[in-house]
């Protein structure tokens, strides 16, 4: 049985795409504010699945930030195993529409930098 067919709406990216969703070995750019997912031939993201909704879920991009909002009334929305009505995605994140696995990944130059400078010495006795 076929889980995982995915039509995607989503042009292709203008520029190097650093957000985006993995579904079946898929890599989907999220370019748009708003991504809608679900069953419905008009979203950006389109699943040939009955158990998903018309309008599954919404990945909005507000204040610098990826959110999953869940609008599945029955199959549900999942992050890292645990159900959401709304999430705030960090990369690595694994989402769940019913029995679709997804991966959220932001690979955003300016997240990296930041977390190149954490590195401390765990010894303080030892200079690095």
């Amino acid at each position: 049985m076929i889980y995982n067919e995915v039509a995607v709406m989503v042009a292709a990216p203008a520029r190097e795409q650093n957000v985006f969703l993995i579904i079946n070995r898929q890599m989907i750019p999220l370019e748009k504010r708003v991504i809608r997912i679900g069953r419905q031939l008009d979203n950006d993201i389109v699943f040939h699945e009955e158990f998903i909704s018309r309008l599954h879920a919404e990945i909005h991009y507000e204040g610098g930030k990826y959110v999953l909002y869940n609008n599945s009334g029955t199959g549900g929305t999942f992050v890292n195993s645990a159900p959401v009505d709304s999430c705030i995605l960090n990369s690595g994140d694994l989402i769940s529409f019913c029995s679709i696995q997804a991966m959220f990944v932001n690979n955003n130059a300016r997240l990296t930098v930041k977390a190149m400078g954490t590195t401390q010495n765990l010894n303080p006795l030892r200079p690095v």
